[in-house]
């Protein structure tokens, strides 16, 4: 029979030995790292979180439209509130998917930590500083921008981007009136002072520094039709520009033959869209000034008004100068053509400079009018009101 002391020093060690077993079982269950792996992990859930995006892109007149799938656009996660601010995460692309916007590389924010997010469409790796995005009219791409900075927080972290339109769109629906070639259109270009095709835009305020005036001419396939178009009309991506005191002209070509016309008068804002309503004769083209829509740039369809009133005169004509006669009623719109050169739109008090003096056959062609007044005779020979 063992002695009690050595009873005791039994139990001692059997306690020691369990409470050994005890301790390896609770480490085990905690699931840390060995340190002899050198295996720091991924932080924990509640250490960081990863930033996520919805996007709403607005136009004018409270109409909205989402990016389809495939969609890509530059992504600036800065440090603080400014463009100019470090990025915390260097080029980030987000991608349009079946289940919304993915990031890569992730933005990831800690607790007490904030992102200011800016963001431009579509995406292109060379858009590095968000303060000065290239501008290139010529590829005809829509441009979006993000504003002011969005922040995300740790708690806040899915945030919304409402991205806005940097250009304008300018769209054109022309009518034939008695016009016997088969009217077949395949180009449009766009000229002039204010008319610029490339320049750097700011992502928090979209506003284009323009630079260059790059040729711009949009390749077009539609045949004129008598009543106009109803859908699908050529459209073409400008940088917002002003006709104001600064002419600018639009070129078609129609058949094989250029017509060169003056623009009517107009100011061009971002995020609109500017459908201009043009007639199209044996004559020439002419613009219909009051015709001129300003649209959201999500309509797409379109309906030319009846013209009224059209009238032809004939004018033998002998100088350099012709006064063009003055014509009473609402919204006249006409042109004025020389049987030879450069003609011009109808403009109260307006005159065209004839290349040579010689005698010459001038078309004058007008909608809307109810008469007409000669104040100056000089020059002119013979009238032919036949057509009027």
């Amino acid at each position: 029979m063992k002695h009690p002391i050595m009873k005791l020093y039994n139990l001692i060690n059997g306690c020691t030995a369990l409470l050994v077993v005890a301790l390896m079982t609770a480490c085990s269950d905690k699931g840390g790292d060995s340190p002899d792996t050198g295996n720091t992990g991924t932080p924990d859930d509640d250490q960081t979180v990863a930033v996520g995006i919805t996007t709403e892109v607005i136009t004018r007149a409270n109409v909205t439209t989402e990016f389809t799938s495939g969609a890509e656009m530059n992504i600036y996660p800065k440090t603080y509130g400014r463009l100019d601010a470090p990025n915390m995460v260097e080029n980030v692309k987000a991608t349009m998917g079946g289940s919304g916007w993915t990031i890569a590389p992730e933005i990831r924010i800690k607790k007490g930590q904030n992102a200011f997010l800016y963001a431009v469409a579509p995406f292109n790796a060379a858009y590095t500083d968000p303060a000065a995005i290239p501008v290139n009219i010529t590829e005809q791409v829509d441009l979006l921008y993000s504003g002011e900075y969005v922040p995300a927080s740790f708690t806040t972290h899915n945030v919304k981007l409402n991205m806005k339109h940097a250009l304008a769109l300018a769209a054109f629906n022309i009518a034939s009136q008695g016009y016997t070639g088969a009217g077949t259109l395949t180009s449009l270009g766009i000229s002039g002072e204010e008319v610029y095709t490339s320049g750097k835009m700011n992502v928090s305020t979209g506003k284009i520094t323009v630079e260059g005036k790059d040729p711009l001419n949009v390749g077009v396939s539609k045949t004129v039709a008598a009543g106009g178009w109803n859908s699908d009309l050529p459209r073409v991506w400008v940088i917002p520009f002003s006709t104001k005191g600064k002419p600018a002209t639009l070129t078609a070509v129609i058949d094989g033959k250029s017509y060169v016309i003056d623009f009517p008068e107009v100011e061009m804002r971002t995020g609109f869209q500017y459908v201009f309503h043009l007639v199209l004769t044996n004559t020439g083209l002419v613009f219909i000034p009051s015709m001129t829509e300003i649209v959201s740039l999500n309509v797409a369809d379109d309906a030319m008004e009846a013209m009224e009133g059209y009238g032809i005169l004939k004018f033998g004509f002998t100088g350099s100068t012709f006064t063009f006669p003055y014509f009473t009623g609402d919204n006249v719109f006409g042109t004025i053509l020389p049987a030879s050169g450069a003609g011009a739109s109808y403009a109260i008090g307006g005159s065209l400079d004839l290349a040579t003096p010689d005698t010459k056959d001038i078309v004058v062609e007008t909608w809307n009018s109810t008469g007409f007044e000669l104040n100056n005779l000089e020059g002119i020979e013979s009238i032919d009101i036949s057509g009027y």
